[in-house]
């Protein structure tokens, strides 16, 4: 009975702690860079310092029409850190709710710790 009521109870304080330390939770794919986006960077960079002598214009410059079309590249190199990201969440969720108090603890001493 009492592990029951432990359960339900941090079942129900998951979603709000969740809300509050998203970054506990939720993994940073921004600094994930794929090799054919990072390929394209390097390209515009090179592009870009090897054209000299006359001013960018329309006629003097040929670029790939598609490759405007979208704000990234095609490819599924974010796939790994979506998956990643998922497998975070699940592993801190089932580790919250198996050590709550210990999660709990360790969010009180760093909220008196600011102050």
């Amino acid at each position: 009975m009492a592990l029951d009521l432990y359960f339900f109870t941090t079942l129900l304080i998951l979603p709000f702690f969740r809300i509050h330390h998203n970054s506990w939770f939720k993994a940073d794919n921004s600094q994930i860079v794929t090799y054919k986006q990072k390929a394209l960077d390097i390209h515009h960079q090179d592009r870009s310092q090897h054209h000299r002598g006359r001013r960018w214009s329309a006629n003097g410059v040929s670029a790939n029409p598609w490759e405007y079309t979208m704000s990234e590249t095609a490819t599924y190199g974010n796939a790994a850190g979506w998956g990643y990201s998922l497998f975070k969440s699940l592993v801190m969720s089932v580790l919250f709710v198996l050590f709550a108090p210990i999660f709990l603890i360790v969010l009180f001493f760093k909220c008196f710790s600011k102050r």
